[in-house]
């Protein structure tokens, strides 16, 4: 869609003009639409540019019908599993064995173990308080360790759908972890 030709001809450049112009016009319409969208999910602008910079990157290098058709929905798509990606991130680095939680490799001591039963209820709190359908998309997948396709039979929705539960269900808990810290 976007990119120039290997050939640098007359018409390579005059098509190569001709992307660049189609590439910022997208960029222009959609780029504030992506940062609207972050805004309420990112804290850190520059978090939130790095994810719709590397969303046109990823627009830029594809190869779909889909993202010449529809470039907005496509990069709504792409930022939308960027978070995803983010979130799951967040949620493996946050983990950890109660059991062996300190600064070595004791075992931990009765402040850490107040802090771990802290956390824990957080956790439990945030995740009962989810939209039921998504706390039971998360459920089926983090409890039941079922995998997006299996869930999506289950339920009869997409994979799509799940995946969109699974990233709001780590953002609200996520918000709500954060929240009582702060």
């Amino acid at each position: 869609m976007f990119r120039a030709s290997e050939n640098q001809g007359p018409c390579a450049r005059a098509s190569a003009r001709h992307d660049h112009r189609q590439f910022e016009a997208v960029y222009r319409k959609e780029a504030p639409k992506l940062r609207s969208f972050l805004r309420q999910r990112i804290w850190l602008e520059e978090d939130r540019d790095d994810l719709v910079q590397e969303a046109f990157t990823r627009l830029v290098a594809s190869r779909s019908t889909a993202a010449s058709v529809n470039p907005g929905a496509y990069l709504q798509g792409i930022v939308r599993h960027l978070l995803a990606d983010r979130v799951r991130a967040w949620a493996k680095a946050q983990s950890f064995d109660p059991v062996v939680y300190s600064a070595g490799n004791d075992i931990a001591g009765p402040d850490a173990v107040a802090e771990i039963n802290d956390m824990q209820e957080r956790y439990r709190l945030a995740v009962e308080s989810l939209p039921p359908r998504t706390k039971e998309v998360y459920l089926l997948h983090r409890a039941e360790e079922l995998g997006y396709r299996q869930i999506a039979e289950q339920l009869d929705i997409s994979i799509r759908t799940v995946e969109w539960h699974v990233a709001e269900a780590l953002v609200r808990i996520g918000k709500s972890i954060g929240y009582a810290h702060g």
